[in-house]
């Protein structure tokens, strides 16, 4: 791994109510051998995650905890993340789950890629990438959903709506991030068209998606059919998103 890059990497965890994952997470995350500073955007979680949260402050002098008490939602808190990062010294950024679908052990490997690319997806739907632990349904939304967005983006991406990714901040500075519209997980879509409409170098590396490991999914039917009309939005919107 490139050490001028490994010295200037922010991971960015959103949460709410991740009691049972974030102490967890933090300390796989900080066992990782190279040197990296983490985000924690949280939705003001009630059932004692920030009581966790501020305990890892105290025992780790590499995190920063932004709380979010105005409306909840992974879109608003991507856009909190995004902009503190742009401010920042680091070149990096890392956004993964706080729940163990995203396994910090691939971090490293994405790291490798830079600085030849300027985007790197973790990827469920290429060679060597999977799902554990997922129901059929969700699968098959997944598809339906890669499906529509490679045909609206005119990307050969494979997986579009995967949230574990890497960016330069290159890429984001071009994005004019008060523009961007997502409340919820449709930021994962707004984000790549940009990626895309900037013609930014993206990279998919395979990973085992693994469904979360402890404490209840904040996807319901209604945030899913969000997400898909949201889609539309951001391709109908077209370059808004960026400055």
């Amino acid at each position: 791994m490139n050490k001028s890059i490994s010295t200037r990497v922010l991971i960015f965890l959103p949460t709410y109510n991740e009691r049972n994952n974030i102490g967890k997470i933090i300390d796989v995350i900080n066992d990782l051998n190279f040197k990296k500073e983490i985000l924690i955007v949280d939705d003001n979680s009630t059932d004692g995650t920030l009581d966790i949260i501020n305990e890892k402050c105290r025992a780790f002098k590499n995190i920063t905890l932004i709380l979010r008490k105005d409306r909840k939602g992974r879109g608003l808190a991507g856009i909190v993340a995004l902009k503190y990062f742009i401010k920042s010294s680091f070149d990096i950024l890392v956004e993964l789950d706080a729940d163990f679908s995203h396994h910090p052990k691939y971090i490293p490997r994405f790291l490798k890629y830079f600085p030849k690319y300027d985007v790197i997806i973790g990827s469920r739907l290429i060679k060597n990438g999977g799902e554990e632990r997922r129901s059929m349904i969700r699968y098959i939304i997944t598809l339906i959903a890669n499906l529509i967005i490679r045909r609206l983006f005119r990307t050969k991406l494979k997986d579009c709506t995967s949230g574990y990714r890497v960016f330069k901040k290159e890429i984001l500075n071009q994005f004019n991030l008060d523009n961007f519209f997502s409340v919820h997980y449709s930021i994962t879509e707004e984000i790549l068209y940009g990626c895309i409409l900037t013609k930014a170098k993206i990279k998919e590396v395979p990973i085992i998606f693994y469904e979360r490991a402890g404490g209840e999914s904040k996807l319901d039917l209604k945030k899913t059919l969000f997400t898909f009309v949201g889609i539309l939005k951001i391709f109908f919107r077209g370059k808004k998103i960026l400055k």
